[in-house]
């Protein structure tokens, strides 16, 4: 891994061409295959993106506070049971909480190295971006949608929700587009961001609903967030950073794979997996999500 990697053009070549490729490999493999690969990267890649907060909090604190590391690691523990404990006694506002968090997260990622600005229209930008990814992963795959909601919450939602989620959401980031970039809150290259949408609404089309969300989540938000993590921690992205990295990240990770397949185990029932599991991505996304906020929001203050 070379260096010159680290810079932004080049960066977002690769993940260009990877998702090329992932589009041509979806084609290519049975939906079993595709959909036992997309398993495998989330577990690896997407949970391991996530592992290293203890770290970052630690890092964020830096000598501002006496907080030990067992008692950051207890809080975290405790805020992934008691989301967890959300999705079984309100699992409907759980999983809406999940969405909205998750889209803001995932605008925030993609986002956040080309803002200018730090308000809360910013904030309501992030999270119209991320909900428009979801709702396109969503009217991409209706049925499967609609399966996974009912198991979860006991809702059903229908076609036509869905699809409104997908207009609004797409006619909020449009204007909000034009009026962060007139108001020059936002720097970002309109041309590139439509083909990105274009190839990501391609692409959720093409493959099955988890390998669809894979694909996005892997390529375009967990390994942007690794490098990101890692050039903050360890100032900057290479080999051996990274190593160092997985090495820290290692224990919560299979704290977190070991977790999944305890539940899994108790639940027994590979009809109900694709539920369980994400339900179980949702309970370590919310503490994941304010750790990560956090992080940018110091980040951007010292900048300023």
């Amino acid at each position: 891994m070379s260096n010159n990697i680290s810079s932004n053009k080049d960066f977002n070549a690769v993940l260009i061409v990877s998702s090329f490729f992932a589009l041509w490999l979806s084609a290519q493999i049975s939906p079993v295959i595709e959909s036992n690969i997309a398993y495998i990267m989330i577990l690896t890649v997407g949970i391991l993106h996530g592992s290293n907060d203890i770290m970052l909090i630690n890092h964020t604190l830096k000598s501002n506070s006496n907080i030990s590391s067992l008692t950051i690691f207890v809080i975290y523990v405790l805020m992934v049971s008691l989301v967890a404990v959300l999705f079984y006694f309100l699992p409907f506002l759980a999983l809406c909480l999940f969405v909205i968090f998750s889209s803001y997260h995932f605008g925030e990622q993609h986002f956040i190295s080309k803002s200018n600005a730090k308000n809360y229209l910013i904030s309501f930008y992030y999270t119209s971006y991320g909900m428009l990814i979801f709702s396109m992963i969503f009217f991409s795959s209706p049925d499967e949608v609609i399966v996974i909601v009912n198991e979860i919450t006991n809702v059903f939602i229908t076609h036509e929700f869905l699809k409104i989620l997908l207009y609004t959401s797409m006619i909020t980031t449009i204007i909000l587009s034009f009026f962060m970039y007139y108001k020059k809150f936002i720097s970002f290259n309109f041309f590139e961001e439509i083909i990105l949408i274009a190839l990501l609404f391609v692409i959720f089309s093409i493959a099955s609903l988890i390998a669809g969300f894979a694909i996005y989540f892997i390529i375009w938000h967990s390994i942007p967030s690794l490098r990101d993590q890692i050039i903050e921690l360890h100032s900057e992205f290479n080999k051996k950073n990274l190593l160092l990295y997985l090495n820290n990240s290692a224990l919560y990770w299979l704290i977190s794979i070991i977790s999944l397949f305890v539940l899994y185990y108790i639940v027994n029932d590979d009809k109900l997996f694709i539920s369980l599991f994400f339900s179980f991505l949702s309970a370590i996304t919310f503490p994941h999500v304010l750790v990560m906020f956090n992080l940018f929001k110091n980040k951007s203050n010292d900048l300023s």
